[in-house]
């Protein structure tokens, strides 16, 4: 029996003996017992409302939990994508150092956070429209059931079997698909104004789609960092150029360097064709 079950009845129990306390008080009779009955039933009730908010506190807070737990769990997906993306192959061999891990975009964080808490709002939407949907069904399979059975009556009069009930029981038959078809309008009315699933499709389509954009900019933020951190390195590897030149003889050094011209194009603000390095 569900706590809610519980209080109806316990509530249904307390209207009685309220009910037999006000008869006793009419008649002159002794409202003891009255009076204990309804004492105990109101601690009853009291106990089975208090159960039922701290179990609602305790569901709250797991999954309030969950939330954060897939939360974290995406940003952390979401980052490592982005480490990925501006991973290239032998930068670090080439810096000679450990390269500095890209700074973790907090937005990153946030969209997630924001992606995670509407799938929650989504399951749950499908979980409160799942017992409107199954009235819904199980009543449609009534009215098929009905509509069967007037189907068999009327076959079996064709056939020229014919009983004395048949009117009576088509009758019935018709009446009762009647108020089921009243009953499936009203549930199908229900089921339309508890339906929370397009709004909370919306809702998750707009944060994953957040979610992406702040994505695509953190991966922009993280190259933009990588190719400075290139530049110093190259910056560096040109000092050690111009020293060694000037060790071995050479005037001018630096004029031997020639920067390709995907290079030349990258510092002067023009596009560069490729990608990765690929120019």
């Amino acid at each position: 029996m569900s706590q809610t079950k519980t209080i109806d009845e316990l509530n249904q129990q307390l209207a009685a003996a309220t009910v037999a306390l006000d008869q006793a008080l009419e008649a002159g009779a002794d409202t003891t017992e009255a009076r204990y009955t309804i004492g105990v039933l109101e601690n009853e009730i009291a106990a089975v409302v208090r159960r039922q908010r701290e179990e609602q506190v305790e569901a709250e807070r797991e999954q309030q939990a969950a939330i954060a737990a897939a939360a974290a769990e995406l940003a952390e997906q979401t980052h490592a994508a982005i480490e990925a993306a501006t991973e290239v192959p032998g930068l670090e061999d080439l810096a000679g150092e450990t390269l500095a891990t890209v700074a973790r975009d907090p937005q990153i964080d946030v969209a997630a956070a924001a992606v995670a808490r509407a799938r929650a709002t989504l399951v749950r939407a499908e979980a409160e429209y799942r017992p409107h949907a199954e009235r819904v069904a199980t009543l449609q399979q009534r009215i098929l059931g009905k509509l069967a059975a007037i189907d068999a009556i009327s076959a079996r009069r064709i056939a020229g079997d014919e009983r004395a009930t048949d009117a009576s029981e088509l009758d019935m038959l018709r009446a009762d698909n009647a108020s089921i078809n009243a009953l499936l309008t009203n549930a199908k009315n229900a089921v339309a104004a508890a339906d929370q699933r397009p709004a909370a499709r919306a809702a998750l389509s707009a944060a994953e789609q957040a979610l992406g954009l702040a994505h695509k900019q953190a991966d922009f933020e993280a190259a933009k960092e990588r190719v400075r951190q290139v530049d110093l390195i190259l910056v560096k590897l040109f000092g050690v150029m111009v020293e060694t030149g000037r060790a071995a003889g050479k005037s001018s050094p630096w004029s031997e360097y020639q920067a390709s011209p995907g290079l030349k194009r990258a510092v002067t603000g023009a596009i560069v064709p490729g990608f990765r390095g690929s120019f």
